[in-house]
């Protein structure tokens, strides 16, 4: 079983790690991970593991998980207090969406913000004179007022924080909220203590901090909900009403998530669709730009599948419901995007191990600040007149090494990175495609439904020489082989029958029809015997093929078409020849990538003829034809061998082993159920150039954390020492902390804007 939770509390990286060990060590949980950036646990575990133990365990950190209304809509059995998602559902209900999908807890509201700017004004002021406004206390009056501001700032409105250290502590732990508080704490009770015994006093820095600290939280929070806005539009997609027809005819108004597969819906114009389902009366056009991200509506007729939450552009027609709710199309794509954002790439786990050390390592360094000046070599004695000193750089190493903007680098990426692509129809099943996909030097494509369409059309139509001087030849050709299919389930039926009904041919009336298995078809046309099939089974039948006809056909069979030969009353009457035509943006799609260094090779179980044609129409320079499925996964197997990183663009059944071996798995979406389960990145409609956005995504999502965790450690690495030589302060030490983390964010929103430039 899979289960999600929303977890509330956690402040930095270490406070994800710590939750996911927790969970990892109860019995009968076998994996978990916990996600900073999204704040969700994803646990996967037996059946004796309940909810409940689930959520113990979370408490028990000292986290909590609370309710979120995207939990609620992916399974309603969910207990609506727990927070729980059970992600082996069959039910969905997708009615409430008024939270942010990304929503944090907060340490602060705005008007909380606006309070602490107002307080924080006397403290900056103070910076720059000393006003005398008398005594108080004995005391300088301005100084004490100073005071009750930064305890009520760092005490009141830095509480979040304080509560965060207490349970960091009674469970042995540290992390950001402990540096935070022993930082300003010991900066105001220092300072505190100075005022009453004499000495210089730190108020402005406590408080100070904790302002510029709230107000990193509070920015961090609004740009992570703006990270999540293209996850949160998915969810907010479905359609709010559903036209039912009921068994006496009439129609009612019902929630979508109340149809069952076999209801009959009406879906008007400038409507969303409620549910998957097949069209059964009228026709419209379709925006399916949500799903395949391409802008020009679909024409849509009688036996047409229509998609839940796409939009009805023109026309009304009456639709057949197929599917459960909670089992559309966009279901799916919100359970493979949620799976993405729950699962940790390896360099994601990698740094969440660095942070889970990190904290402990800058309290031992803060301690050896502390200690180093107080402490006087030439006379090897502690000078206790430099504590305040002291103390105020301990403090700026605490607050300048807070380790968010390293939990945040990888996430915050694979977040935006993900959202941008589910947007433009490339669905990321898993964090670690992403990682995978930025070494690609190899793509390999399937051929059938990948770079061509997946179905015949009828190209050419030959009569023999004897009927093409008659100029209905080809139209009684045509009319004859259509007769001979019309019953036919075979895919060049299909092609023969729509080329008649595209040029308004009438199908013959065939009688005796009869079917050679392996040879073809047989039947009377007014009288007459007419086959249509193979070269074999007419020469089989006595008749004799010209040979100038024979060069005709073999001309076509090096284009990578199917021939078809037909012959009535024992003559040879001419030649109909199909082919799976390539689909209009395959050759963009292999020039892009041969452009951006990628080499490109084409892998099929079809004929070497065919596959060459395809190839050189392509520009593809190396072919391997002529494989079987799990032939398909050894040569795989054997590119990597020599040292390829290969991924693999498949569609069908078949291609599922080679999609499983190969280093990244890319389904096209209009493929088999199976090879969509088994590729790591789904592209929803088909198009080969979604491969080559897969790839380029990944590169920007990769290079943007890359960016992330060099200036998250840069910043560590450059900031700690000068902080322990006191050259930065405590306060500039929480305004970079604060906006380091913001950085890292804004850094990774670069993702979705330049893809739109692509």
């Amino acid at each position: 079983m899979k289960t999600q939770l929303k977890i509330v509390g956690m402040h930095c990286a270490s406070c994800a790690v710590t939750t996911e060990k927790a969970l990892k060590k109860l019995p009968g949980v076998t994996d978990a991970n916990v996600n900073f950036a999204t704040e969700r646990a994803t646990v996967e575990h037996d059946e004796h593991v309940s909810h409940e133990d689930l959520a113990k365990a979370v408490r028990e950190t000292g986290y909590d998980v609370a309710h979120d209304p995207r939990t609620q809509s992916l399974d309603p059995r969910v207990d609506q207090g727990s927070g729980i998602e059970d992600q082996g559902s069959s039910q969905k209900d997708h009615g409430s969406h008024s939270e942010s999908h990304l929503s944090h807890d907060g340490y602060i509201t705005t008007r909380g913000l606006i309070l602490a700017g107002i307080l924080v004004l006397p403290l900056l002021f103070s910076m720059v004179v000393m006003p005398d406004i008398g005594t108080a206390f004995g005391r300088p009056a301005w100084t004490v007022f100073l005071a009750f501001i930064t305890w009520y700032l760092v005490v009141k409105l830095g509480w979040k924080f304080h509560v965060g250290t207490w349970n960091e502590a009674r469970r042995g732990r540290a992390g950001m909220d402990m540096l935070v508080t022993v930082g300003t704490g010991s900066a105001l009770l220092w300072s505190t203590y100075a005022l009453v015994a004499g000495g210089d006093v730190y108020f402005e820095v406590a408080g100070v901090i904790i302002f510029f600290l709230l107000f990193g939280k509070w920015l961090e929070a609004r740009q992570r909900a703006k990270a999540g806005e293209a996850i949160e539009a998915l969810l907010t997609l479905h359609a709010k009403v559903a036209h039912r027809f009921t068994k006496g005819g009439s129609m009612e108004d019902v929630d979508p998530q109340a149809l069952r597969p076999g209801d009959l819906c009406l879906v008007k114009s400038g409507e969303r669709i409620p549910m998957d389902g097949e069209i059964i009366e009228g026709g419209s056009s379709v925006d399916e730009s949500m799903l395949t991200g391409e802008p020009i509506p679909v024409e849509k007729s009688v036996g047409d599948n229509v998609f839940g939450a796409t939009i009805n552009k023109t026309g009304s027609f009456t639709m057949r419901v197929t599917v459960e709710p909670g089992h559309s199309t966009l279901d799916a794509i919100v359970e493979t995007v949620s799976h993405a954002l729950a699962t940790k790439s390896p360099v994601e786990k990698f740094v969440d191990r660095i942070s889970s050390v990190f904290v402990p390592i800058v309290i031992g360094l803060s301690l050896v600040t502390l200690v180093g000046w107080t402490f006087d070599v030439s006379s090897f004695t502690f000078q206790v007149s430099r504590l305040g000193e002291a103390i105020r750089h301990a403090v700026a190493v605490l607050i300048v090494a807070c380790p968010c903007a390293m939990g945040l680098a990888t996430p915050a990426a694979i977040m935006v990175g993900t959202g941008a692509g589910a947007k433009r129809g490339i669905l990321v099943k898993d964090g670690s495609a992403l990682e995978a996909a930025r070494s690609i030097d190899l793509v390999i494509f399937d051929k059938t439904g990948t770079l061509t369409e997946g179905k015949p059309s009828v190209t050419d139509i030959e009569p023999s020489s004897e009927y093409r001087v008659s100029s209905d030849g080809e139209n009684e050709l045509l009319s004859i082989a259509a007769g001979l299919e019309a019953t036919s389930e075979h895919p060049l039926a299909g092609a023969i029958l729509a080329a008649a009904a595209e040029q308004n041919v009438q199908t013959a009336n065939i009688e005796g029809y009869e079917a050679v298995p392996g040879k073809g078809l047989q039947g009377r046309y007014k009288g007459e015997r007419v086959l249509l099939g193979t070269e074999v089974f007419l020469r089989e039948e006595g008749i004799g093929i010209p040979e100038a006809e024979m060069q005709r056909i073999a001309n076509l069979r090096t284009e990578a078409k199917t021939v078809m030969l037909l012959a009535k009353g024992g003559s040879y009457l001419g030649a109909i020849a199909a082919k799976d035509r390539i689909k209009q943006d395959a050759p963009r799609a292999v020039h892009q990538l041969k452009k951006r260094g990628v080499e490109v090779l084409l892998l099929t179980g079809d004929h070497r003829a065919t596959a060459d044609a395809v190839a050189k129409e392509l520009g593809i320079d190396r072919v391997l034809a002529g494989i079987s499925p799990t032939g398909k996964a050894d040569e795989v197997k054997r590119l990597q061998a020599e040292g390829k990183n290969v991924a693999f663009v498949g569609d069908g059944l078949n291609d599922a082993p080679a999609l499983a071996q190969s280093d990244l798995g890319i389904a096209v979406g209009t493929g088999t159920d199976v090879a969509i389960a088994t590729g790591q990145i789904v592209l929803m409609g088909g198009s080969p150039t979604k491969a080559v956005d897969a790839l380029v995504l990944a590169r920007r999502t990769f290079s943007a954390i890359k960016q992330n965790l060099f200036w998250a450690f840069a910043y560590n690495i450059v900031l700690i020492p000068l902080a322990m030589a006191g050259v930065v302060n405590p306060i500039l030490a929480g305004f970079a902390m604060a906006f380091s983390s913001v950085s890292v964010l804004a850094n990774s929103l670069r993702i979705s804007r330049s893809l739109r430039r692509m």
